[in-house]
């Protein structure tokens, strides 16, 4: 039976959604009452469509709704601190599958001094080949920045007699604008294979392809955002019955910039639990920096139910760093729900003609 066939599916209604879109989107307009970090999560697999917006409508079943909060840095000051949520969903058009994806991240950085709100919405269009699936998709959205000036300094205001900084002092910033906005272009391929029980899944992601200026200066080319690359890879190896492993890797490249997070994923498939559990996994990540050394060690796990998978880990840090931080990094917790359960409807066998 090739990949195709598991797409010939119906629609299984949960009466449980609009329960869990209350719970999320109520999430994310409290989100003001924490605090916020640098937009990257070690969650892997908890940020799809972030990750690359091929994977729009490329979960197990026809509706997901993923959620992520991250805290960062608590342990040395104002932490930093975001949160994503995306909903995707399958389509089907003229017996060609589509993905769409709406994606929202908010982050917040030094307290309210920095934040950053974008929205992003992707479409994703598959073929088959065999066991094989290749998806291609495209992300384009709006991003607004806003930065409180009020109480920061800069190098012209430094009292060089008494040795201080001292903001009485004029900043000679006068091009210094207080929020800016610009329109973002993401593209990502996708492949997806069932090979003897292996499910491998491999992505590249090239971002900010149409080069937007992201500046508070005033200045429509001061700084000009770069190419973002990113390749990222897992495979599911089933052990047993009730075990299996999923390695996992995450590369994403920045001129000036690079980031190697690389794992496993190890899960339990429970028997005659006494509550509806599928699946109790733990995991292990290493956030490497390639030009130096480990940054942190990732550690967590999480509980997947029929339609819910709550994720939670943390990061330690082991960077030069710790002695400041005490090897406290980061805090993350996630939430996913797929809904329309997948069967088969009907069985699709192809037809060559020589």
């Amino acid at each position: 039976m090739s990949i195709y066939n598991l797409y010939r599916i119906d629609t299984l209604k949960f009466k449980g959604l609009n329960v869990i879109i209350i719970v999320i989107v109520s999430l994310f307009f409290l989100r003001n009452s924490v605090h916020a970090q640098d937009i990257h999560f070690s969650q892997l697999l908890s940020t799809p469509v972030l990750t690359n917006p091929a994977n729009s409508g490329m979960a197990d079943g026809q509706v997901r709704i993923a959620s992520d909060y991250r805290n960062q840095w608590a342990s040395i000051g104002t932490p930093f601190n975001t949160f994503y949520t995306s909903f995707d969903k399958k389509l089907t058009i003229s017996n060609q599958l589509f993905g769409i994806g709406l994606t929202v991240i908010h982050d917040q950085s030094s307290g309210t001094r920095l934040t950053a709100e974008g929205v992003y919405f992707s479409l994703a269009y598959t073929r088959f080949y065999k066991n094989h699936q290749f998806v291609i998709g495209i992300q384009p959205g709006f991003v607004y920045r806003n930065i409180d000036a009020n109480g920061i300094t800069f190098g012209s205001q430094f009292d060089l007699p008494n040795e201080r900084f001292n903001s009485s002092l004029p900043n000679y910033e006068n091009n210094l604008i207080g929020n800016m906005h610009y329109f973002d272009m993401n593209i990502g391929i996708l492949w997806k294979a069932n090979i003897e029980n292996l499910l491998p899944v491999a992505g590249f992601t090239l971002s900010h392809i149409n080069r937007p200026v992201e500046s508070f200066m005033g200045d429509s080319s001061s700084n000009i955002l770069p190419l973002k690359y990113t390749v990222h890879g897992q495979i599911t190896i089933p052990i047993s019955i009730k075990y299996d492993l999923t390695p996992c890797f995450l590369f994403g490249y920045t001129p000036g910039a690079r980031e190697l997070v690389v794992g496993g994923i190890g899960g339990y498939m429970p028997v005659n639990f006494l509550i509806p559990v599928k699946k109790i996994y733990v995991l292990n990540l290493y956030r490497i920096n390639p030009a130096r050394n480990i940054d942190a060690i990732i550690i967590g796990g999480g509980v997947k139910f029929s339609t819910i998978d709550v994720g939670i880990s943390y990061d330690i840090n082991v960077s030069s760093l710790s002695n400041a931080t005490n090897f406290r990094g980061a805090f993350e917790i996630s939430i996913i729900y797929i809904g329309g359960t997948q069967k088969l409807k009907s069985v699709v066998e192809p037809c060559f003609i020589y």
